[in-house]
């Protein structure tokens, strides 16, 4: 990877026939940012405006009005970079993202997808969490066909050769069920012989782990993954109110259990898994969530490079011919 930001993001270079350590550059105030990467060789350009979110996003396209973020999406636009991770604003990314790195041929709308945590250690991948508030029929097609081309280069060696499978999210398992498009998409699915289709996945079902890729709108995929995440937060909080009781049984239990405890609390944590990858345009780019600490940024520079590493672009271009 190779060139960096804050609100915008980080982006790394690196070359070789081993994987290097990435090198970052991080835009923002050199003043602030600068002090804080003495002794690591990371570079800084200086970019002291961040995008605020009654920033008019035309002015921002135009190029009249200037920001980290900007000139984190245009260095990947260049070449100079060979992805970019931002915290920033998701509308402004996206974007920008199309507007200055591009799409790939024969993609209609790009899509934000994240990989989440399933039952018994599983996972699955979303999309899309928010770059379209609505999606056609087609596009949700398309949605599927770039989440099975970006599932591919995660694979564990057992599945290695096996389509991943996809199912659509909606309001019930019945074919009658839900709005016309996403009825629609699921006729194009089970008609589609490069679509591993298993049908329709109800919300309560997505962390049974019942497909690889859950397929649905921004708007929806949206809500679904911030009320996930509340209810993560929300789960945290009890086990934290519970173990925090002084008596004696709970501290026994507590020495007792402290290990798989620590797993609950890990596998509640949404920092973890932090990063969501922008599907459909001629680049890497990965969102982390704003307010995400150390490590859930980490995770999201941690999947910018195995995009990298794995070649998700390519196979995601190949995916949608």
């Amino acid at each position: 990877m190779q060139r960096a930001g804050t609100d915008s993001g980080v982006s790394a270079r690196g070359t070789g026939p081993t994987p290097p350590v990435p090198a970052f550059t991080f835009f923002g105030d050199a003043a602030v940012v600068a002090p804080l990467l003495e002794g690591t060789g990371h570079d800084v350009v200086h970019s002291p405006r961040r995008l605020e979110v009654e920033d008019p996003l035309r002015a921002t396209l135009r190029g009249a009005m200037a920001s980290s973020m900007r000139a984190a999406v245009d260095a990947l636009a260049r070449g100079d970079a060979d992805a970019v991770v931002s915290a920033g604003s998701t509308g402004a990314l996206v974007a920008l993202s199309r507007h200055l790195v591009g799409l790939l041929a024969g993609v209609r709308r790009p899509a934000i997808i994240k990989t989440l945590g399933a039952a018994d250690g599983g996972r699955f991948r979303m999309l899309d969490l928010g770059a379209n508030i609505g999606s056609s029929s087609e596009q949700l097609h398309q949605f599927a066909l770039m989440g099975s081309a970006a599932a591919l280069g995660e694979r564990d060696e057992e599945e290695v050769g096996l389509s991943p499978s996809v199912g659509l999210l909606n309001i019930g398992s019945e074919v009658s069920k839900g709005p016309p498009e996403v009825r629609s998409a699921a006729r194009l699915l089970e008609a589609d012989e490069r679509v591993q289709y298993a049908g329709f996945i109800e919300p309560h079902r997505l962390f049974d782990g019942a497909t690889d890729i859950v397929v649905t709108d921004g708007f929806a995929g949206n809500i679904a993954l911030k009320a996930s995440e509340g209810a993560a937060q929300m789960a945290r909080y009890l086990l934290a109110k519970e173990l925090a009781d002084t008596s004696p049984g709970v501290a026994l239990a507590k020495a007792m259990l402290h290990k798989r405890l620590d797993r609950v609390r890990d596998a509640y944590n949404p920092q973890t898994y932090n990063g969501a990858s922008l599907l459909g345009v001629a680049g890497v780019v990965v969102k982390s969530h704003g307010g995400a600490d150390r490590t859930g940024f980490a995770s999201a520079v941690r999947q910018a490079i195995g995009a990298l590493a794995t070649g998700s672009v390519a196979r995601i271009a190949a995916g949608v011919q």
